[in-house]
């Protein structure tokens, strides 16, 4: 039911093949952690409650964090300790097709358990997102969020 990205928005397939070893560009993606020269991303989850349920609908998306924060990140990835990490400041890196333009809304990582993506949490807005994270998302909503994925991915 849930829906997310590969990617940050910034990423561009060349980039797997454009990078030799001695390059000051230094470019990775993996399943949970990005870095695109200078610039490096977390993959994460935007938590929707669904009204009228104890349910969550989730955006699996890329928020960025600083080098200072990346590199705490990485070097806590497997300690259980890392849950105890103070939030960090993150800039959202996917455009959400569902919504009006969501690069660069702000947000916090908290990090998680080791193996547990982290959960954004959206500073206050008047984007329709921030609503739905704040407020509830429909279920309706949720259901035709999750027939339109669908058919995007048998089409």
């Amino acid at each position: 039911m849930d829906v997310a990205y590969d990617s940050p928005h910034y990423w561009q397939n060349e980039y797997e093949k454009a990078s030799p070893p001695d390059s000051s560009f230094k470019t990775f993606l993996n399943e949970d952690y990005c870095q695109i020269g200078d610039d490096h991303f977390v993959r994460g989850l935007i938590r929707l409650p669904i009204i009228g349920t104890d349910q969550y609908f989730c955006w699996g998306v890329w928020g960025s964090l600083s080098r200072k924060n990346m590199e705490l990140l990485l070097k806590n990835d497997s300690d259980s300790g890392r849950v105890e990490l103070p939030p960090m400041f993150s800039w959202l890196s996917t455009q959400i097709s569902e919504y009006p333009d969501t690069l660069s809304l702000k947000m916090f990582a908290r990090i998680q358990k080791p193996g547990w993506r982290p959960h954004f949490e959206l500073e206050p807005s008047d984007h329709l997102l921030y609503r739905e994270y704040h407020e509830g998302i429909r279920p309706e909503r949720v259901r035709e969020i999750t027939l339109k994925q669908l058919d995007a991915s048998e089409g």
